[in-house]
């Protein structure tokens, strides 16, 4: 995640037609977040954002009117989460939101000189976006193709903060070590090992349905012009990752 440091927004307006779900549903009421702020770096925002794709699942698994949702993306590249502070004040000062989503760079929650940083901006975040009356939400990132160690550093780390400072975790990591562990074949990283392939943010994007929405997204028809049946594998994993994360 290097080169030029480009502020991204990304704006979706989202919905849904109805669609059935196979597997057992969610007990208790579901959740029904209607604005989500995405804080980030490209992780967030490659393949035209998660928001996007999840816009789209969204629209496709809940029969509601398209000016239900809001999503957003903030985003800057190769960012650390400590440099959203200004931008984060920004966007909580511009209207309510219901959950935001803080991402830190990818190695931030596990490399011993950028640990103290990510969890001393993560706790300060957390605060502001709950004195703002929102939920805040830790992002899981991956591990790097052909580093498959840093799956359980992530889960540990992220987790136990998650833990420490009772913010719920979406754990897109474990959803792509799940997939790659049923198919090695998958293409969920480009070239680089590191970014995500459109494979990886749809991916990300059904974990973040399954989560936020507490939703089986097996069912739903959109694929994002992936291979449908690759599609409903995703989608598969999203749902059996997030069951087992959240029962553990």
């Amino acid at each position: 995640m290097n080169g030029f440091r480009i502020l991204c927004l990304f704006l979706a307006l989202t919905t849904a037609p109805a669609s059935a779900e196979s597997l057992p549903a969610q007990t208790g009421d579901p959740a029904s977040p209607e604005s989500v702020l995405f804080v980030g770096n490209s992780f967030t925002f490659y393949n035209n954002a998660i928001s996007t794709h999840l816009r789209q699942l969204l629209l496709n698994g809940t029969p509601r009117s398209e000016s239900t949702w809001f999503l957003r993306t903030m985003t800057v590249s190769g960012a650390v989460l400590a440099e959203h502070r200004g931008g984060l004040e920004q966007m909580l000062g511009s209207r309510a939101w219901d959950v935001v989503v803080l991402q830190g760079h990818s190695r931030e929650a596990i490399e011993p000189d950028m640990q103290a940083s990510f969890s001393s901006a993560t706790e300060r975040f957390s605060g502001m976006v709950r004195d703002a009356g929102a939920e805040p939400v830790l992002f899981m990132t991956w591990a790097y193709s052909g580093r498959p160690e840093m799956t359980p550093l992530l889960d540990q780390a992220i987790s136990s903060l998650g833990s420490e400072l009772g913010i719920r975790v979406v754990p897109v990591g474990l959803a792509f070590h799940q997939a790659l562990e049923g198919n090695p074949d998958l293409s969920l990283h480009i070239d680089d090992g590191l970014h995500p392939t459109l494979e990886g943010t749809y991916l990300a994007a059904a974990v973040f349905y399954a989560v936020l929405w507490q939703r089986s997204p097996v069912d739903l028809v959109y694929d994002a012009g992936i291979d449908p049946q690759i599609a409903r594998q995703l989608r598969q994993t999203a749902w059996r990752t997030v069951q087992a994360y959240e029962s553990r």
